[in-house]
């Protein structure tokens, strides 16, 4: 599962441009209190040195992320950083200052790859103290200097002579990064089969935090029969994501603290045939196309199929072009649905994604939102509205994701918010003093047990502690209508007159004429010679009531 083999073909031909180096110092680090609970499980991207340009960075997806990892700053067999090379580069970009300052601005950890590729300087490195600690030492500094929120180390082609060495230099940068920054991210990228559960399992044990599983490049270019490159399972058996988690847990790796790699490209096999998993043609090799290619791909000679391996999980394309026939495999935002599923079912850590800009599509993206993002709040409202009591019920109506919501706040306007409580759809709340009528927001927050929040949402209620008062009140006699008239009127500086409630007391028993009235002229039918009493009582729309105003006949 060698990440290195794609980045030849990811950057042949391209000439690569970062921007001027950044003017200013780079910010601090992302503070505990800063981090983002915007999903329910860690959801990691690279970003690699060649895809660091003005469109993947305009298309990141900050809401959907948590970690982004700027690939790569390579070292030498000694240990030194290599500062000639285009990761390097890249990082220190003004670019890269974009998307750090984006990134943090948004909650989400930034962080670079320190890579270590080849057989031969690994031995070499390995078995060097003096160069593991020259590597911890400079990173560290880097790592500080850009204002990061950590590093992941990549090493590939390893003997397993050296893992208890490279776990421990994982752990020694792990030690050095959080004595000047407690909460500093750090992840180790490790394959997918026993050599790389070994490794999570020896740096996990050294204290890194987190162990990012490559789960791609299942099937390489000269694989046969062609397939997924990541298949959930793997059909007729063999290697696949779900038995890779089985070697980890057999190694001892922690789940918990797994992320699980998935692809954001895929693969294309010349084959015999159409069918599903077809043998590849000998003689051949596949190519890597990336998703955001696709319909570049289905252009090129004539569609025979677009349809799912359901065994595996994958999309496939099937054409032909120039009588030859091509598969493609790779995963559709449907294929990942299953392998999503891991995280929950095997209680991850969460997902990563080789690369970011591979894909450009904002529906994979939907997904990770759909699935990993916290509950969604639909609706809230405040009873009574308007209300003459500052205690009022909450009404609150959410959607939930993967992870039901667990616990709700409540916050007065741009006050504290409470402690967490139960959630519920219906809660109460108590509004602050006034009095004088005064709209009031409260606002609402929940969140999942794995403390992913949702966005705040609120509701307004006007508060109005002020009674009407009653401003006219006349009673004559109309001989057109041979019938007495009640007229009245009232004001209120709140949430204004919502009607009258009129009595009439006669023969010393007080009747009640009409409860709810809003029109300013009652007619009473009685004889001109009739004696009486007319009571009339303004109510506004808070429920608060005047003083009753009287006249008599």
């Amino acid at each position: 599962m060698l990440r290195h083999l794609l980045i030849a073909a990811a950057v042949a031909g391209t000439t690569l441009a970062f921007g001027p180096a950044p003017s200013a110092a780079a910010a601090a680090p992302l503070s505990a209190d800063q981090l983002s609970h915007r999903l329910t499980a860690e959801v990691m991207g690279y970003l690699p040195y060649w895809e660091l340009n003005d469109t993947t960075v305009a298309g990141l997806d900050y809401g959907r992320l948590t970690t982004i990892a700027f690939f790569s700053v390579g070292m030498d067999a000694a240990g030194h950083l290599d500062p000639t090379g285009p990761g390097y580069a890249a990082l220190m970009s003004a670019r890269a200052t974009t998307v750090i300052d984006a990134a943090h601005a948004a909650g989400v950890r930034a962080i670079v790859s320190f890579t270590s590729f080849g057989a031969a300087k690994n031995a070499a490195f390995f078995s060097n103290a003096g160069a593991q600690a020259t590597f911890v030492n400079e990173a560290a500094t880097l790592v500080a200097s850009r204002g990061l929120d950590g590093a992941d180390l990549d090493v590939e082609l390893i003997s397993g002579a050296y893992f208890d060495a490279y776990a421990a230099t994982a752990g020694s940068l792990t030690t050095r990064l959080r004595a000047t920054n407690p909460i500093a991210y750090t992840t180790v990228a490790t394959n997918a089969n026993v050599s790389g559960a070994q490794m999570a399992s020896r740096a996990l044990a050294a204290g890194v935090g987190r162990a990012f599983m490559m789960g791609y490049n299942y099937r390489s270019a000269g694989s046969t029969p062609v397939g997924s490159i990541d298949p959930l399972v793997r059909a007729g058996g063999g290697l696949s994501l779900s038995t890779s988690l089985d070697l980890y847990v057999t190694e001892h790796v922690p789940l918990n603290r797994v992320l699980l790699g998935l692809p954001l490209y895929g693969r294309t096999w010349q084959t015999v045939d159409a069918a599903i998993r077809a043998d590849r043609v000998a003689g051949t090799s596949g190519a890597v196309f990336f998703i955001r290619d696709l319909a570049t791909l289905e252009a090129q000679g004539t569609v025979l199929a677009t349809d799912m391996d359901t065994v595996e999980s994958s999309a496939r394309l099937v054409r032909t072009l120039g009588g030859l026939i091509y598969q493609t495999y790779y995963d559709s935002p449907a294929s990942f649905v299953p392998k999503f599923g891991l995280v929950f079912g095997r209680g991850l850590a969460g997902v990563g994604f080789w690369a970011l800009g591979y894909d450009r599509d904002p529906a994979y993206w939907d997904l990770v939102g759909a699935t990993f993002g916290p509950p969604t709040i639909t609706s809230v409202s405040i009873k009574p509205s308007p209300s003459n009591t500052r205690s009022v019920t909450v009404s609150i109506a959410w959607i939930n994701h993967d992870r039901p919501a667990t616990e709700m706040r409540l916050a007065n306007g741009s006050g504290t918010f409470s402690a967490w409580r139960p959630v519920a759809a219906q809660t109460s709340w108590t509004l602050p003093a006034s009095t004088v009528p005064v709209n009031r927001d409260v606002r609402v927050q929940l969140r999942d047990a794995a403390d992913a929040r949702s966005a705040v949402s609120s509701a307004r209620v006007l508060f109005d502690p002020s009674r009407p008062v009653m401003t006219r009140l006349t009673l004559t006699w109309s001989t057109t209508l041979h019938a007495w008239q009640v007229r009245y009127s009232a004001t209120d500086t709140g949430s204004g007159v919502g009607s009258y409630k009129i009595q009439i007391y006669r023969a010393g028993v007080w009747t009640l004429a009409v409860q709810v009235r809003t029109a300013s002229v009652f007619t009473i039918q009685l004889p001109a010679s009739a004696h009486f009493r007319v009571a009339v009582q303004a109510r506004d729309r808070a429920a608060n009531l005047s003083e009753v105003w009287s006249v008599s006949h």
